[in-house]
């Protein structure tokens, strides 16, 4: 039996959070700096476009099952942050060869991000601790990715921040879960299957629609990626959920009436504000499963890598969907909310 953290305010130490934040950072950037280095090497497009989809298979494909057994097996998340950067450094090995160095890559990749999103989830009942968490990754990415960092850097930081997190959390205990969304299961199954399915369609709909323009410029989207999260989840704790996702469609509707740099900018910072709120509401639609249900999220973002020609859309059609679903499933969860033995103010 592991120990727990307990606090009355059921949100993660701010050491923790923020070792697992910048832990975030170098995991994305360490795998984007190796494939970065393998394709500058590559002559050919179609191995190279091959093992980023081999890559991004498996670190965002696995991500489900790591989820569920760190569900099963909550012990795990500690030794898990230490472990992922042993794969990432495995991985970083070009003896192994890039198809072994892209399995190796997304091992460790998944192993993370199930293990910092089922910490993170299973412990707090705000939305801004699960904006910040994702928020740094598009910067490592994007770091790596164009080679302004290299992987010897992102993979030192990331193994001395893995131990840190590892040993603070080995001395500390996991935080413990917050239970007052235990008594949310009560809701009927299929309203919270319900739910859940029309926040993952607002993930797929992002990971389709949600970057395009980050190609043209090196750091300027990545940045505003990495802020809509944070304000997303900031704005979710102080206007509340309903509130938050209506902002959400005006900024857009907004952005969608102009053209160039300033309104690709709104858009994108509007559109990545989504994301802490489907992560908090999955995990209320199944809070016993944070990192299943942080799984499935990064799973969804598979089909808008592999079939963006296909599932792209009017941007108008796409901004409405999107707020039909966010509206609609907050309505279907916040019932719950009433019956809870100790409601959250921030949703």
């Amino acid at each position: 039996m592991s120990r727990t953290f307990h606090s009355n305010t059921l949100t993660l130490p701010r050491a923790v959070l923020a070792l697992a934040t910048l832990m975030h950072f170098t995991v994305d950037g360490v795998c984007a700096a190796n494939l970065a280095r393998y394709a500058l090497a590559e002559p050919l497009l179609a191995p190279i476009l091959f093992h980023f989809g081999l890559y991004t298979l498996v670190a965002f494909g696995g991500q489900w099952a790591a989820g569920w057994w760190l569900d099963h097996r909550p012990a795990h998340i500690t030794p898990a942050f230490m472990l992922a950067p042993l794969l990432l450094a495995a991985g970083s090995l070009t003896g192994f060869g890039i198809a072994w160095q892209a399995v190796l890559l997304g091992l460790g990749n998944c192993l993370f991000h199930a293990a910092g999103g089922a910490l993170v989830l299973r412990s707090t009942r705000s939305f801004g601790e699960p904006g910040l968490f994702v928020s740094s990754g598009a910067v490592g990415l994007a770091l790596g990715l164009n080679s302004l960092c290299g992987v010897g850097v992102f993979l030192a930081l990331g193994l001395i921040t893995g131990a840190a997190l590892a040993a603070l959390l080995h001395v500390r205990g996991l935080p413990e879960v917050a239970r007052h969304d235990a008594a949310l299961e009560a809701v009927a199954t299929p309203l919270m299957a319900l739910a859940a399915l029309l926040l993952l369609t607002c993930v797929v709909l992002r990971g389709a629609n949600g970057s395009g323009a980050a190609s043209d410029y090196v750091l300027l989207f990545p940045c505003v990626f990495a802020l809509g999260k944070v304000l997303g989840g900031l704005c979710g704790d102080r206007l509340g959920y309903q509130n938050t996702a209506l902002l959400i469609f005006l900024l857009g509707f907004v952005a969608l009436q102009g053209e160039g740099l300033a309104p690709a900018l709104l858009l994108a910072l509007a559109w990545n504000m989504t994301m802490p709120l489907t992560l908090r509401l999955l995990h209320r639609a199944r809070p016993g499963q944070p990192g299943l249900m942080f799984g499935l999220a990064a799973g969804c973002l598979l089909p808008g890598y592999f079939f963006r020609e296909h599932l792209s859309m009017l941007p108008t059609l796409l901004l409405v969907l999107q707020f039909l679903a966010l509206t609609l499933a907050g309505w279907l969860l916040l019932p719950r909310r009433a019956a809870a033995a100790a409601p959250c103010p921030s949703i």
